[in-house]
């Protein structure tokens, strides 16, 4: 039989996930709030999705411009920390987010991924999947630290990332 010991720990580990989760997402809302007001004066008809939706599948569009846009929080790692000799590295996202873009490719958007990272902000543009085909892999993974579960990703290769400038 399980002891009080047992749960009670089970019961704290559980939280701090859920607690690491909240603040993700804090810091991530953040990230986007401060690409917001960067890309602003440039894309002046930018539209953040996640005002009428958190489930939003990108986080800014410019429908003038046919941009679509994501960010992604990575500000505990360097862009470069993910490199090796596997399929999948690089810094991800979900690959939902992909084939939306893709999507959006056929209608004359482009679609940019930003990342924060400690080391500064870094992007990637697709413009041409089929000619971009090498910059990036598929695989599955999750943040383990958050008790997020393996989904599908796109991880983008690190010498495709190029460095923000504001």
């Amino acid at each position: 039989m399980l002891s009080d010991k047992y749960f009670i720990e089970m019961n704290r580990i559980n939280l701090e996930k859920k607690k690491r989760k909240v603040e993700a997402k804090i810091r991530g809302d953040a990230f986007e709030l401060v690409m917001y007001n960067l890309l602003k004066p440039k894309y002046k008809n930018l539209i953040d999705n996640n005002i009428k939706s958190k489930w939003s599948v990108m986080d800014f569009t410019d429908n003038t411009a046919k941009l679509e846009i994501e960010c992604k929080n990575r500000e505990g790692n360097k862009h470069n920390d993910f490199d090796g000799d596997c399929d999948t590295n690089g810094l991800c996202f979900g690959r939902n987010k992909y084939y939306y873009a893709i999507e959006r490719l056929k209608l004359g958007y482009k679609f940019i991924v930003y990342f924060n990272c400690s080391d500064g902000i870094f992007y990637w543009e697709l413009t041409n999947s089929e000619k971009q085909k090498d910059e990036y892999t598929f695989g599955m993974g999750g943040n383990k630290k958050i008790g997020q579960r393996p989904t599908q990703l796109i991880y983008i290769k690190t010498k495709y990332l190029q460095k923000f400038q504001q």
